[in-house]
């Protein structure tokens, strides 16, 4: 999709229109996410030598969902931090959430 003054929403389905608006948003991000995908049940990390014990593969990715996940860094020490997605239609809240600061 592209910006234009006279573009007609009509042409585009529902779905695509759902996904451009949650790709803006990712792009877009926030200083502090809201949701955290380690609090999604979709969210697998690798426990070294549990995991199965093997080393971990290059490409390997925490959400069984295949999304792109995107990274907050703390900026000191007392800081939140953690893997996060803007928006996520799949996101299903975990029995437990994670504590981020």
């Amino acid at each position: 999709m592209t910006h234009q003054s006279s573009i007609n929403l009509r042409g585009f389905s529902t779905a695509q229109l759902i996904e451009e608006l949650a790709r803006r948003s990712n792009e877009r991000g926030e200083k502090k996410p809201r949701d955290w995908c380690e609090n999604c049940a979709h969210f697998i990390p690798w426990i070294e030598g549990k995991t199965p014990d093997a080393p971990m593969p290059n490409d390997y990715n925490p959400c069984t969902m295949r999304h792109v996940l995107r990274f907050q860094v703390p900026e000191d020490m007392s800081d939140a931090y953690g893997h996060y997605r803007t928006v996520c239609a799949d996101r299903q809240p975990q029995e437990k959430e994670t504590e981020h600061a």
